[in-house]
């Protein structure tokens, strides 16, 4: 694995079975999803995919094998408190200060809404022709999520390897 990011997933999702359920569980409730941000700052319908018929395969199977406790996806771990609003909620409090040319350090107290912030901060960052700006993100309750840039492609801030990203959006 040439990224630390998908190492970490299947490190931890991967070792407990809980990673195709996750998936599954993110595609069923993709529409029930109350920030729906993509939808806002793409061109994202929020439609789901149209699966093809080896995923609808899997997806089949993962729901079958489901058992609705606070350890798997379907259950009280996910389906309660604000996992769903996440990221991408409607509120933040956050900074994001200048620290170079072309770098920047955004600091966010809470993770409900770190990524929002990221967003409408960023936004109000100046246009470097031909350069990407490099923000560090930090979460106080989890630290240092890494070195951001947004997607000429996507318009969409990412970490790693743009490759990565524009895969999935």
């Amino acid at each position: 694995m040439d990224d630390a990011r998908f190492g970490l997933i299947e490190a931890v999702w991967g070792r407990d079975g809980n990673l195709l359920p996750y998936i599954e569980w993110c595609h069923d409730r993709l529409s029930t999803f109350e920030h729906q941000a993509l939808a806002e700052w793409t061109d994202y319908d929020g439609a789901a995919d149209q699966l093809s018929s080896e995923w609808q395969r899997r997806f089949a199977e993962a729901r079958d094998e489901f058992t609705f406790d606070g350890t798997t996806p379907h259950g009280k771990h996910l389906e309660g408190g604000s996992h769903v609003e996440g990221p991408a909620g409607t509120r933040y409090d956050a900074t994001l200060t200048v620290s170079g040319e072309r770098t920047a350090v955004y600091a966010a107290e809470s993770a409900l809404g770190w990524y929002r912030g990221l967003v409408e901060l960023g936004a109000g960052l100046p246009l470097k022709p031909n350069a990407s700006w490099r923000v560090e993100v930090f979460v106080r309750p989890i630290g240092f999520l890494g070195t951001y840039r947004r997607s000429r492609s996507t318009g969409l801030w990412f970490s790693g390897q743009h490759r990565y990203h524009s895969v999935g959006n």
